[in-house]
């Protein structure tokens, strides 16, 4: 009767270690599994980042179902509203999505009016288009005032506008202007033209300073 009270202790001593190796057990098959997912994650993320660069269109039906779907929206055409209050209603979406092959990547998507024109907008993200929709407002206001004076009036000035319409602080469409190349599309072309290397300031740079890059 004795050895009893050292018997319990024995076997409450090893429960507590088969608990504690439980435990380790289970972290170390946590911490596996999590290596695992991460690991099938990268190769998914590199196979990805692969394969956007050559990604130039996409469906909205496969990216945006809600608006692939939507019909007869109440929501005007950006940059078609009036002062009296008439604007032309978004039909619908056109299923097909440009991707522009720039920095940013941006998205080119065509709205069909309730009037039964396309009307084709760029959706930019990150970047803060409140400051461009206040400098259209500017160029309306500079047109405004030259379309008033007699001696700029008969010289038809005017700054060519678009609509910009911020959705959020880091992202919005803007306008499509047809027919217009970028600057960087006619310094490429020029250069091109005349036999200019298209990165001389980078050259010009690296002579003067070899660790710039």
């Amino acid at each position: 009767g004795e050895d009893i009270p050292m018997v319990v202790g024995i076997e409450a001593s090893a429960t507590s270690e088969r608990q504690a190796n439980v435990v380790v057990h289970q972290s170390e098959e946590a911490e596996t599994a999590m290596n695992r997912a991460w690991d099938i994650y990268y190769t998914v993320f590199r196979w990805i980042n692969k394969q956007l660069p050559a990604l130039t269109k996409l469906e909205l039906s496969q990216c945006s179902p809600a608006l692939s779907q939507a019909r007869n929206l109440e929501l005007g055409v950006p940059g078609s509203y009036r002062v009296n209050g008439s604007y032309i209603r978004i039909e619908h979406f056109i299923p097909s999505v440009q991707v522009i092959t720039s920095k940013q990547r941006p998205r080119k998507i065509t709205l069909r009016g309730s009037d039964g024109k396309d009307y084709v907008f760029l959706l930019k993200g990150h970047e803060d288009l409140r400051q461009d929709e206040r400098v259209m407002q500017l160029f309306g206001l500079v047109n405004a005032l030259l379309a008033r004076d007699r001696q700029t009036r008969k010289h038809d000035l005017n700054i060519q506008r678009y609509a910009i319409s911020p959705l959020s602080h880091n992202c919005g469409v803007v306008g499509w202007v047809p027919h217009c190349d970028t600057l960087h599309a006619l310094i490429r072309d020029y250069r091109q033209a005349k036999k200019i290397p298209l990165n001389m300031e980078n050259r010009e740079m690296l002579k003067v300073t070899p660790d710039y890059d």
